[in-house]
């Protein structure tokens, strides 16, 4: 049923490897949702976009960097207000190339970081359901 006092929205992350470390980013202070936190590059779906695309198109914009898109491996959630229902769905991904070259409204900094390294880091709420997930695979 639609209600137009509700909403969903859907997102595509890639959990980018390179070697035995993944691509983390760190969210801009000013960010209007969840600042200051360890995320992976990624972002919402466009109306009528393929998730893997969106994908694509939010790891550019992000990083600059060129990704192989690999499986779906984990969808989370959550409800971050009682009228927004959101849905993360993570991809694996393998680098390709390029340098990371963040977008200033978007990021702050990046690194590559092992999953246990990855751990130890302040993070976006699905980012840390995500680990937990892994760690029991």
């Amino acid at each position: 049923m639609f209600d137009e006092n509700h909403f969903v929205i859907n997102a595509s992350h890639g959990l980018i490897k390179k070697g035995d470390k993944y691509l983390v980013t760190h969210r801009a202070g000013d960010k209007n949702f969840m600042p200051n936190l360890w995320d992976i590059p990624g972002g919402t779906i466009e109306f009528g976009e393929h998730p893997v695309d969106a994908l694509i198109r939010e790891i550019d914009e992000e990083t600059k960097i060129k990704v192989k898109v690999g499986n779906l491996i984990f969808v989370h959630d959550f409800m971050s207000n009682p009228k927004r229902h959101q849905f993360q769905m993570v991809f694996e991904c393998d680098y390709l190339s390029g340098e990371v070259v963040l977008s200033p409204r978007e990021h702050q900094e990046y690194c590559w970081v092992t999953l246990e390294e990855m751990k130890d880091l302040p993070k976006i709420a699905f980012l840390e359901e995500l680990l937990k997930f892994l760690q029991k695979q």
